[in-house]
């Protein structure tokens, strides 16, 4: 994959994390929470520096980043790194907008000890702050909240037309820095939405479960919605990669499915692209054969009681088994894949998925299915886009659990 790291040719929802070391924990946890927000923020400690002085590579981080968060407390005032910090990102873009201070005190005893501040935050009166920020209680995610807000309306215009969401999850080595985009992609210049659960160190298998699975997806889910609003009207493109959980990506299908303006395209690990471009929007997908779904399992059931609900594996038929261990009360019904090399052979899948459920409902009476995805993540975005409440009211999405070795339940908002 070839590689683009430099700012200059893309927008990373981004911002600079500038903090006393006395305020080290709170900062920390906030950079975690905008993390799970899709905000990329730059936080000097896990960061790799470039050889050359130190004040030299900060102040070209600083002015890198869309926005400057300043936690504005009695120690950082005294911090000659803090000041250095603030006054490049002054010098960096006209105006204030981009600088969203954090109080941890009281906001105009804060802003009328420095001269910076003074000038810029202070009212002309001199009895009160106009420089809108955070000055509730120290809570991570309220903080995240609110400096996530001010990232979305600084880095993406409300007309956009693309953007590119990394799920950068699973892989080795630290997560930091921007992340990889092949150079056809940074070449866009599209906002790009960067999604890491944690600051640590990537996993291979890296599996977020239970209430840990819940706070990331509805995180995620409030976050897309808030960065991006409704994707209604004119068609948008979405561009989708990174390694991830199949969850995640499922997760983002399902946000943006058939019913938005948005044409998806998912790449795997390689840069290769699948798209739902041609689809017609807002109509169920049709011309997809149902026989390609094969019954593997009756399941423990009474014949003379219809199923409501059923078992899909999509994928490789040599997972079936520990499908069936999973679920052995559910008949369960396969749709085998091979390499997608396309997207009209992803589309294809996906066609063949629609059918198959929906004769499963009409047939049957079937109202929930429990699906197993064993194919290609990125052919998950698409299937995830299309298989909606309309197609079959409940859908209950489980995934391999490699530490556990069997599947568990992902809720989906």
């Amino acid at each position: 994959m070839n590689i683009c790291l430099n700012s200059d040719f893309y927008f990373s929802v981004s911002t600079f994390l500038s903090h006393s070391s006395w305020d080290h924990d709170l900062v920390e946890a906030v950079a975690q929470r905008l993390g799970r927000r899709g905000v990329l923020a730059w936080l000097d400690k896990n960061e790799l520096l470039e050889m050359g002085p130190l004040d030299d590579m900060l102040k070209q981080a600083v002015q890198q980043q869309a926005t400057l968060t300043i936690f504005l407390s009695e120690a950082s005032l005294n911090s000659e790194w803090c000041n250095d910090e603030l006054r490049w990102a002054i010098e960096a873009q006209t105006g204030t907008e981009h600088l969203l201070p954090v109080y941890l005190g009281d906001p105009l005893k804060l802003v009328k000890s420095h001269p910076l501040l003074r000038d810029r935050f202070l009212h002309a009166d001199g009895d009160r702050v106009n420089q809108l920020g955070y000055a509730g209680e120290p809570d991570p995610d309220a903080i995240a909240d609110k400096i996530a807000a001010t990232v979305y309306r600084h880095s993406i215009p409300s007309t956009w037309a693309e953007a590119v969401i990394v799920l950068d999850q699973r892989g080795s080595g630290p997560r930091r820095g921007l992340p990889e985009l092949p150079v056809n992609i940074a070449n866009l210049k599209a906002p790009t939405l960067t999604f890491r659960p944690s600051a640590g160190s990537r996993q291979l298998r890296e599996l977020l479960t239970g209430d840990d699975w819940q706070d990331m997806v509805n995180t995620l889910e409030q976050s897309l919605s808030n960065a991006l609003g409704t994707v209604r009207g004119e068609p948008r493109k979405v561009r989708v990669l990174g390694n991830a959980q199949t969850g995640l990506v499922w997760a983002v299908g399902r946000h943006f499915d058939r019913t938005t303006a948005a044409v998806l395209y998912g790449y795997d690990r390689d840069g290769r692209a699948i798209d739902n471009r041609k689809q017609p929007r807002h109509t169920a997908l049709a011309g997809g054969n149902a026989d390609q779904a094969t019954l593997v399992s009756q399941g423990v059931i009474d014949p003379d009681v219809p199923p409501t609900a059923v078992a899909l594996g999509v994928g490789s038929p040599r997972f079936a088994s520990d499908v069936q261990q999973a679920v052995p009360e559910l008949p369960l019904y396969w749709i085998e894949s091979g390499f997608i090399e396309d997207s009209e052979q992803a589309m294809d899948l996906v066609k063949n998925l629609i059918a198959s459920v929906e004769q499963l409902r009409r047939e049957y009476g079937v109202q929930e299915l429990v699906i197993f995805w064993t194919t290609a993540n990125h052919v998950a975005l698409l299937a995830a886009a299309n298989l909606t409440t309309h197609v079959i009211p409940k859908i209950k999405f489980m995934e391999w659990d490699h530490a556990r070795s069997q599947y568990v339940h992902l809720p989906m908002p």
